[in-house]
């Protein structure tokens, strides 16, 4: 499983299992909290890969400059416009307008990297995007809202659309996705370190005993995952990675039907949206391999 498109799956898998495991966490954590913890532990495991692996030395370079600024944007401050774009206009409003990340991610690598995907890639990505919106719109939007306030889940899918898209930049010069993957995670733990410091006294710094174990194994899958995408983008186009790491809504779906039914329920909508994803990915893949 080496090929760019089975490794975007791989980190789907791993990313989808974080998911789940962050879940769990926030039954006894607020999400600022869970946010750090779980990316705290996502970097110290790749960087001790990184240092394990590779001189370190060959990450003082500007070649890396590239990963480092991909991930202050992402989950860095994406995730943060993200977290914002929920509490100001909802769950309901604002994950469907994050979902389009992958149509975004397609559009800029055709501009800025000169892709150029087939006809039927393009269908099985909107045929992700189409199910990924439909996976995360299905909830009740209450309370008042002001439209601008959109801006916010936009600039956070555009923020990792963003990301993707340097990451396949950044291997044009540097070909190492284990010391790239260590700056990235580096970036993203400076920028949610420096939130969580301003927010300290702010009362959404929450957390009980029971989160640890399901924090930390939510940056164990988190790195896999992140680790997985890294070497996705170094040997493939955006336009296909890109939407197939997207698919982790479905892991994490399949995995919460297993294992939380509890905290969820699979509705007709969630059926639709499963089938509208699979046969992207199945699209994708088969255009991949004409």
């Amino acid at each position: 499983m080496s090929s760019p498109p089975a490794l975007a799956l791989l980190a789907a898998v791993g990313f989808g299992c974080a998911g789940i495991f962050i879940r769990r966490a926030l039954s006894y954590a607020s999400p600022l909290a869970a946010a750090i913890i779980s990316v705290a532990v996502t970097t110290v495991l790749v960087c001790l890969l990184a240092a394990a692996t590779a001189p370190v030395s060959q990450m003082f370079t500007w070649r890396i400059m590239a990963f480092v600024a991909a991930g202050f944007i992402a989950p860095g401050l994406a995730r943060l416009a993200m977290f914002t774009g929920i509490h100001r206009i909802g769950v309901a409003r604002a994950m469907p307008v994050v979902s389009t990340t992958p149509g975004l991610a397609v559009l800029v690598a055709i501009a800025a990297l000169g892709e150029r995907p087939s006809a039927w890639l393009l269908v099985g990505v909107i045929c992700i995007v189409g199910g990924g919106v439909l996976l995360t719109g299905g909830g009740k939007a209450e309370g008042a809202w002001r439209s601008r306030d959109l801006a916010f889940p936009l600039l956070a899918a555009l923020g990792f659309a963003l990301r993707d898209n340097i990451f396949r930049l950044g291997f044009r010069h540097y070909d190492d996705p284990t010391l790239a993957a260590a700056a990235a995670a580096l970036a993203s733990l400076a920028v949610m370190g420096a939130v969580t410091f301003l927010q300290r006294r702010s009362g959404h710094i929450r957390i009980e005993r029971a989160a640890f174990p399901f924090l930390a194994a939510s940056g164990l899958a988190e790195a896999c995952g992140y680790l997985t995408a890294l070497r996705a983008f170094q040997g493939g186009d955006v336009s296909v990675v890109s939407p197939l790491v997207s698919t982790y809504g479905l892991v994490a779906l399949v995995l919460a039907a297993l294992f939380l039914r509890d905290l969820e329920r699979v509705s007709l909508r969630v059926v639709l949206a499963a089938a509208l994803i699979v046969s992207g990915v199945f699209v994708v893949m088969r255009s991949v391999s004409l």
